[in-house]
């Protein structure tokens, strides 16, 4: 059980810091492109789906990493 807790903590752990730098390269292409309207709400949903998207990593890494520090007591 704990090797099945560490091999998925790991795993949530990568799509964690994936996550992040997808939105991290999206804020700076947004920041650096001249973008129309159209372009500004399709980057603006982008951004929103990536916040989402790095939430919702970060809580399951969280979840994961405390049953594994439970499991070890």
């Amino acid at each position: 059980m704990a090797d099945l807790l560490d091999l998925t903590a790991d795993v949530l752990y990568a799509r964690f810091r994936r996550s992040v730098d997808l939105l991290w390269r999206e804020t700076v292409l947004r920041q650096r492109a001249r973008l129309d309207e159209r372009e500004r709400r399709q980057s603006a949903r982008r951004l929103k789906n990536l916040q989402k998207i790095v939430r919702r990593a970060l809580a399951d890494y969280h979840r994961i990493e405390l049953e594994r520090q439970k499991s070890r007591r």
